[in-house]
């Protein structure tokens, strides 16, 4: 019950956030004297809702049902780091799939992920949103880890999205090894 509660609440933040964007992009766009300029289409922005899980890759079977896709922001070297991404339209607050987006990437450090969108949980979908898994190599740097979410729409619209500057909510690489499972 609390969880059904938690996700209402959460989708009508979501919707509140991009009307008060939308509100906001409009005022500005009558305001008296106003000179901003642009040449991107309207609503030219995406907005870009994110978070990480811990996924499957190096748990047990023993762990898998109560470890994966579950929220966090610390991971051992061999887990394997999950973004699930969902980019909205302002000008709707809908949520846009590939049909509409040309790319949704996380940019790390040392290389750039391009994310897949689908239905989840794969084999019986409740939602549908961008993904994207990196399995932390053994002889990463361990600390806080700087990325990016960058997404670009069919007609040029963009988003970034960036982590909070808070140290402790950043994405960070423990000093933590995993052992490796060898799949069968």
């Amino acid at each position: 019950m609390n969880g059904d509660r938690y996700s209402s609440r959460r989708a009508r933040s979501r919707v509140i956030r991009a009307a008060i964007v939308v509100t906001a992009l409009g005022i500005l766009a009558i305001a008296p004297g106003a000179q901003a300029q642009s040449t991107a289409p309207a609503g030219g922005f995406l907005f870009i809702d994110s978070d990480m899980v811990l996924g499957p890759t190096n748990l047990t079977d023993e762990e898998r049902p109560t470890m994966t896709c579950v929220q966090d922001n610390r991971f051992a070297h061999n887990e394997e780091v999950v973004w699930r991404v969902k980019v909205l339209d302002p000008l709707t607050g809908q949520p846009m799939d590939d049909t509409m987006l040309s790319s949704v990437e996380v940019k790390l450090p040392t290389e750039t992920l391009s994310l897949h969108y689908g239905g989840h949980p794969r084999d019986t979908p409740v939602d549908f949103f961008w993904t994207v898994g990196w399995d932390v190599p053994e002889d990463y740097p361990t600390g806080a880890v700087a990325y990016t979410i960058d997404a670009t729409a069919n007609d040029g619209r963009a988003g970034t999205w960036e982590q909070f500057g808070v140290t402790l909510a950043q994405l960070t690489i423990t000093d933590e090894v995993r052992p490796i499972i060898e799949e069968e």
